[in-house]
């Protein structure tokens, strides 16, 4: 028995012993957290080889992303959802690693400016290609209308969940 048929059985026990338990709505909340989970796990394991977390590599995808242009520690932090306390022991590790730098800005002394070093682009262009395998093979039973759909569903719930957080897509600020 998979993972996900333990759970349903588990699920519709408790209905059983909790009348109006929503079933379906608890069922979806569960599967999701498992795939976040186990797609979490398998990224990790791409990437491992490079010695780099999931985070990290977002990191210097989000970096690589804007190029020279660089990025400032608050921009990464909101990008991927990370606290200022883990976004400055990501940034050690790969200041450390040589990845990327971090100087401040010219334009505002209070502000750290961060980009991705050349050695951190060759990085990122050798796992890169990975990752595309990766996830073409992950998607390749669903055609691109379901992908569609699915990105569709998954980004409304995310606003769903986020309406209330200040500062979030979804969400009112202060």
């Amino acid at each position: 028995m998979d993972r996900i048929e333990i759970i349903e059985r588990n699920m519709r026990r408790t209905a059983k012993l909790l009348p109006g338990l929503p079933v379906t709505e608890a069922l979806l909340s569960r599967v999701i957290l498992l795939v976040g989970r186990v797609l979490s796990a398998h990224i990790d394991e791409v990437i491992s080889p490079y010695q780099l977390t999931d985070v990290e590599f977002r990191a210097l995808l989000a970096l690589f992303s804007v190029g020279d242009e660089g990025a400032c520690a608050s921009e990464l932090c909101a990008g991927l959802a990370q606290s200022a306390a883990t976004m400055t022991r990501i940034g050690d590790n790969l200041v450390a690693r040589k990845l990327i730098t971090r100087v401040l800005s010219d334009a505002d002394r209070r502000r750290m400016d961060i980009k991705i070093t050349p050695q951190g682009e060759t990085l990122v262009r050798e796992v890169l290609p990975r990752m595309f395998d990766y996830t073409r093979d992950l998607y390749q039973d669903f055609t691109k209308a379901e992908r569609t759909r699915l990105l569709a569903d998954l980004k409304r719930l995310y606003l769903r969940i986020t309406q209330d957080e200040p500062g979030s897509a979804g969400g009112t600020s202060p």
